[in-house]
């Protein structure tokens, strides 16, 4: 039952985001004169699996339950490839599953999950939330790929009452 829950909490999060850009990330049905690789060409997606490394910057932080005890840490962010997806498949609405090392801690909180979900939103910008099975204390993340560095990003944490956001850099790990 708990598992389910969290499913339908994960759903619910992914909806409210997808919605909250004004229906933006809705797909308009194919033409079925069409073959699938020039719908998803017209697309123009990235794709966000592997390992990205770099750091997240505090900006502000207000109301939290700890005082910050540093400006800038150190992040891992890892998101899976879409099921069968290939890049001829994705599209907006292909949600990669993910995990996440962040210590937010040092911001002055913590999350609950190293949980993440990330989705590209063109071909130059990428999303993501981090903790997404909570109805509170998600971290999402907005960012502008460049190459294989996600550049200009910032992040966002809101709870009641207080909340913290900042900036941060990513590029793709290289394979070990």
């Amino acid at each position: 039952m708990a598992l389910r829950f969290r499913w339908i909490r994960l759903v619910t999060v992914v909806c409210a985001l997808v919605a909250g850009r004004g229906g933006s990330l809705a797909q308009t049905p194919p033409n079925p004169l069409s073959s699938p690789r020039t719908d998803s060409a017209a697309v123009g997606v990235f794709d966000i699996s592997g390992v990205w490394e770099g750091t997240f910057t505090l900006d502000s932080a207000w109301q939290l339950p700890q005082r910050a005890t540093a400006r800038a840490v150190r992040a891992r962010v890892q998101f899976s490839p879409v099921g069968d997806a290939t890049p001829a498949t994705s599209s907006p609405r292909s949600v990669h599953a993910g995990t996440f090392a962040i210590d937010f801690s040092r911001f002055g909180f913590t999350l609950s999950t190293s949980e993440a979900l990330g989705w590209s939103t063109s071909p130059d910008s990428l999303r993501a939330v981090l903790n997404p099975t909570v109805d509170h204390g998600v971290v999402e993340l907005h960012g502008r790929i460049a190459g294989s560095v996600i550049a200009e990003g910032t992040w966002r944490y809101n709870t009641d009452p207080g909340g913290a956001r900042g900036t941060f850099r990513l590029q793709r790990a290289r394979e070990r």
